[in-house]
């Protein structure tokens, strides 16, 4: 009989479409076993875990993330040592980040291999794969990197409509999205209008009106609107399938509905942020003009009130949006690269070494525009949608579709990643039995990140995984990292992504140019 190296036992076993109750069997970090344990069976095994009838799922995939992200003077404070820590803390066993290219990169292919070096230099506790970013779409990146990349494992780019040192025009857009949907490589699309926020900050500008606060008046949700209806024509035009990410508010949320309910391959994905933050959350810290309102300054900003956060919760239950990814964004607070940029940009000096940084804040009037936009997110990302599966707004199933299934089916994963078959990654979530762990109020103090806040503080929670396993090795057990010393997660080459074989191919030519082909 085979020596077994892991079984989980008595666990209330769920995929993206049955829930039950199974063990489950890992050989050589395969899953090698799924049924009735036999005591024979668990004499050959090396370790056992008793779910107690919590929640087994797939390991958590969280498909938006930034590490080692540095852009111009704002530099991510976590590499892909922390990073990875802290998504092994919060249940996930897989993460896609971004290889980002500058407008001044010539090569695609030269900034992932910086990539990946910088992963080899700390190492991952955690399986990882890149998406790269392209913001310099010159003839050679456009015909002759883009299927190199997708020989290289990198299944997926993304373009932006926003931000002066990234937006593309769409022609340029159209150009990559055409080469994707070539060599089936999925295209996520960042949609907000850039030239309507620049007017409008322009706007703000002369009024004066530049605290933190300000940066959601500079984006309001039809900016959003405006650039998904644009980009879901671009996408019908050339019959190329998108996937439009962080989507904040209700009115992009029904534009996208309306495309899928008229047969338009349109995916989406929603965050944290969307669900837990408002506009208010712009102006929490003891008055509006306080400058720590910016630790929640991220892009788009989160929906205006309530209201938005309802729709968004109705989207994810409603198979509007595709996955759920944290968008973990980490600048520090109290540091020389981080949020204080939007004080040291708008009054440039020199920051002095060792300063006490809410003083330096507090004391000078910045801009919001010059505050690097994000929130750190990807240890929270899986127990903040749990609280949603508690309160029955999401089925089990739903929730591993969200967090792991689709993730893996969307970006070339499956089914090596985000399912429990025999043959696949045995990666895994455990939850808590209900009722099973003692609540607590998070505290960014009791988080793995490199990061001095979390949005989320004061957050109640009643569920946290119980453990994290990455191809049968626990990185985190009963609140602590197994192993702070063995880094065993590893690069993994993504496919071609299995749900765009819902692409339309409409044939009414008044809106899709067939002629291409």
């Amino acid at each position: 009989m085979a020596m077994y190296d892991l079984f989980i036992l008595n666990g209330l076993v769920c995929t993206a479409s049955d829930i039950g109750r199974f063990d489950i069997g890992v050989i050589d970090g395969k899953i090698a076993f799924f049924g009735k344990a036999q005591p024979s069976q668990l004499e050959q095994s090396k370790q056992i875990i008793d779910a107690e009838g919590g929640h087994v799922f797939p390991g958590g995939i969280d498909a938006h993330v930034h590490i080692c992200q540095d852009t111009g003077a704002a530099v991510c404070a976590d590499n892909f040592e922390t990073g990875s820590r802290s998504a092994a803390a919060g249940g996930t066993t897989t993460i896609v980040t971004f290889a980002c290219q500058n407008r001044q990169d010539t090569s695609t292919l030269k900034v992932l291999a910086d990539y990946h070096a910088k992963a080899n230099s700390t190492g991952s506790y955690v399986d990882y794969g890149f998406h790269m970013i392209i913001t310099n779409p010159s003839e050679s990146v456009v015909k002759d990197e883009i299927p190199v990349l997708m020989q290289e494992g990198i299944s997926s780019c993304k373009l932006f409509m926003t931000y002066d040192a990234m937006k593309l025009k769409d022609n340029e857009l159209l150009d990559i999205m055409l080469a994707s949907r070539k060599e089936g490589m999925t295209t996520m699309m960042h949609a907000e209008n850039g030239d309507i926020i620049n007017w409008l900050t322009d706007r703000l500008e002369e009024k004066g009106m530049l605290e933190p606060v300000y940066h959601g008046w500079s984006r309001p949700p039809v900016v959003e609107a405006e650039a998904t209806n644009r980009a879901i024509t671009l996408s019908e035009l050339i019959d190329q399938p998108i996937l439009f990410v962080h989507v904040s508010a209700a009115e992009a949320a029904n534009t996208i509905r309306k495309a899928q309910t008229r047969g338009v391959p349109i995916f989406a994905e929603t965050c944290p942020q969307y669900l837990y933050l408002t506009w208010q959350d712009l102006q929490r810290f003891h008055d509006p003009a306080c400058f720590e309102n910016s630790k929640h300054v991220c892009s788009p900003p989160p929906g205006l009130d309530g209201t938005d956060q309802e729709a968004i919760w109705t989207g994810l239950a409603n198979g509007t949006f595709t996955i759920f990814s944290s968008d973990h964004c980490p600048y520090l607070y109290k540091g020389p690269a981080g949020k204080i940029l939007g004080v040291a940009e708008y009054q440039p000096e020199r920051v002095p070494p060792d300063i006490d940084y809410e003083d330096f804040m507090r004391h000078k009037k910045g801009h919001f525009k010059h505050i690097p936009n994000g929130c750190p997110g990807v240890e929270t990302r899986l127990a903040l949608l749990y609280k949603g599966l508690e309160e029955g707004r999401l089925s089990p199933q739903r929730f591993v579709e969200l967090t792991s299934t689709n993730p893996a089916k969307l970006y070339g994963l499956y089914p090596q990643k985000g399912c429990l078959l025999p043959g696949s990654d045995a990666d895994f979530t455990i939850w808590h039995p209900r009722g099973k762990m003692r609540p607590f109020t998070l505290t960014n103090s009791v988080l793995h990140h490199n990061v001095d806040y979390t949005p989320y503080e004061g957050v109640h929670f009643e569920n946290w995984p119980r453990y994290t396993i990455l191809r049968g090795k626990v990185l985190w057990k009963e609140g602590e990292l197994a192993d702070d010393e063995q880094k065993t997660g590893h690069f993994v080459k993504r496919g071609p992504s299995q749900l765009h074989v819902a692409a339309s191919r409409l044939k009414d030519k008044r809106r899709v140019a067939e002629w291409l082909y």
